[in-house]
């Protein structure tokens, strides 16, 4: 076996990781390099005798499996079998796991033969690989621990004064859940984020390995807030009036400001059969604002903002997430002068 051949397949190993990142974890190149911990690198061949299994302890300190890398001169019928500390076989769909010589797996660089073995899923713990092979060959075995994808849900989340949201963790546990300021967001054990003022902070997931995972939290009042119309978004001849925004007042009234553009030749005098429609995130409705009509003037081509004002006595809910909401005028008509 060529001695720069066999060289080259320890920077090759990097490519060949992402058999299993892509397959088993979805996760991208940078990724992979940084998750592999080199557990078995050979510097010379071995000599396995044909039908004699030889057997490689490896220990992993992860519980999220391995990679191995079988490397010979030419391909080979095999059999591969992995066992615990003991003796005892590993669970896992193929074990042993049957190689065919004439198998598509088999590949070629440098002047050798390489497969592939992931073997995902596997508890930290002391093992043995085993490799028998048909007939008397030369070989190198690498092996590679996956360290895991330990993620966190969000990167980053918006969170409403005085409403939550609920972060969680993959691919580790989590030892302790942290907030930079806890004056703008806390966070209980369980990962619960709660606003607490407007601002921007930083929560932590720290796992039990000791790695933090971030989510930057950005913290907004309870406010409704949607595009305030122009006259550039409504077509010649048209009359429009959407809310843009909307707020609890001291008394828990929730006061709606709409912008009503005119691209008329009329001058209006009135809104005529009133409707809007307040749903919170989940789509219920909250309150409906009615009036058969609501006297205000406004020229021809131009615009104009009015209030509209749900008691809280009329709030189907007296507190609930505005920021979320949607706010809808279902129909109406204007007066004309």
């Amino acid at each position: 076996m060529k001695t720069n051949g066999t060289r080259r397949i320890v920077t090759f190993m990097l490519a060949l990781v992402l058999v299993f990142t892509t397959v088993c974890v979805g996760t991208t190149e940078v990724e992979a390099a940084e998750k592999f911990t080199t557990i078995i690198a050979p510097t010379q061949t071995e000599q396995a005798t044909a039908g004699t299994e030889v057997k490689t302890p490896f220990s992993l300190t992860k519980s999220y499996g391995f990679v191995a890398q079988i490397v010979t001169e030419a391909p080979v019928d095999m059999t591969i079998t992995v066992y615990d500390s003991v003796g005892n076989k590993v669970q896992r769909a193929d074990n042993p796991y049957q190689i065919s010589s004439s198998s598509t797996s088999w590949e070629y660089e440098e002047g050798v033969y390489y497969f592939v073995d992931p073997v995902p899923n596997v508890d930290a713990g002391d093992y043995y690989y085993g490799i028998t092979f048909s007939q008397s060959t030369k070989y190198l075995l690498y092996m590679y621990q996956y360290n895991g994808g330990a993620k966190i849900s969000n990167a980053n989340a918006v969170v409403t004064k005085g409403y939550t949201k609920k972060l969680s963790v993959t691919g580790a546990k989590v030892k302790a859940w942290k907030s930079k300021d806890s004056k703008i967001a806390k966070v209980d054990k369980n990962g619960k984020v709660t606003g607490v003022k407007a601002g921007k902070t930083t929560v932590y997931a720290v796992t039990e390995d000791g790695e933090n995972l971030t989510c930057k939290v950005t913290v907004k009042e309870n406010k409704f807030s949607s595009v305030k119309l122009s006259s550039s978004d409504v077509d010649y001849n048209k009359c429009v009036m959407e809310v843009y925004k909307a707020s609890f007042d001291k008394s828990g009234n929730l006061v709606m400001t709409a912008r009503i553009v005119n691209n008329t030749t009329d001058y209006i005098t009135a809104l005529k059969d009133v409707n809007i429609v307040v749903k919170d995130a989940s789509g219920k409705t909250i309150g409906t604002y009615k009036t058969s009509r609501y006297n205000v003037t406004v020229s021809s081509y131009s615009t104009k903002d009015v209030k509209f004002t749900l008691k809280k006595s009329s709030l189907k809910k007296k507190k609930f997430d505005l920021r979320n909401a949607t706010i809808t005028r279902k129909g109406g008509a204007y007066y004309y002068r």
